[in-house]
């Protein structure tokens, strides 16, 4: 019963953006067209965001319903390709509430914030899926850099209206090349600013050692009255 509830409620959200716009969203006016008791209305949905949230929520799922297990014995690029593939094929069932949540979202910053964070979210669940390693700094640098081409195709998405995505597909897989040759030459780099680092600090415990060896007080003998004293 209350997933029923919640189809009628999103169904009813996603027609509504869709014919009348983002702006025009009220969560009682949703409740009343999908004739469903605003108390229940409330339980599923007690914002608009809430309703955004769901959104993505049912395009992961849907991402990872279809998901390859196979893929894990594909290089890190192709793995990361099909992955991301694979979700803009999910969002296809929701084309036309994504087009007019874009749109609204380059003028009300609330919903930008909020699609933001979002996508932060679904970033990891695509490095998980493409079995690429989120740890550490060149971790981070990874997981940006797949939401940097994920970011950069979906702009491509929005506007490829094609039934096989081929805009979509070849610019992703131009962005993964450049990606690739840019991420090998960061792991290089902080290669060579680890070893330095390590090197630096070699050479500081040396001459903190050799500081204190220095400054070690020296004793000798005064021969006038054979006391020892510290120079």
């Amino acid at each position: 019963m209350t997933q029923d509830i919640r189809n009628r409620l999103f169904d009813q959200f996603e027609m509504s953006v869709v014919d009348h716009g983002w702006t025009e969203i009220s969560c009682a006016r949703l409740a009343h067209r999908a004739n469903v008791d605003l108390h229940e209305a409330y339980a599923e949905y007690p914002t608009r965001f809430s309703y955004v949230s769901d959104l993505i929520r049912r395009i992961d799922r849907t991402m990872l319903d279809d998901f390859d297990t196979a893929l894990a014995d594909e290089p890190a690029r192709d793995r990361l390709f099909d992955v991301l593939m694979g979700r803009f094929d999910a969002m296809q069932d929701h084309r036309a509430l994504i087009v007019s949540l874009s749109k609204a979202a380059k003028y009300d910053p609330m919903l930008a914030m909020h699609l933001c964070a979002l996508s932060a979210l679904t970033g990891e669940w695509i490095m998980e899926m493409a079995h690429i390693s989120s740890a550490g700094m060149m971790g981070q640098v990874r997981n940006k850099g797949a939401l940097l081409a994920y970011g950069r195709a979906f702009a491509i998405w929005l506007e490829d209206e094609s039934e096989d995505l081929s805009r979509t597909m070849a610019v992703l897989d131009k962005i993964l090349h450049r990606g690739e040759r840019a991420l090998c030459k960061t792991e290089k780099l902080l290669c060579r600013m680890n070893k330095l680092r390590k090197c630096c600090s070699r050479s500081s415990f040396r001459d903190r050692r050799s500081g204190r060896r220095t400054s070690e007080p020296v004793s000798s003998v005064d021969e006038s009255e054979g006391l020892a004293t510290v120079s």
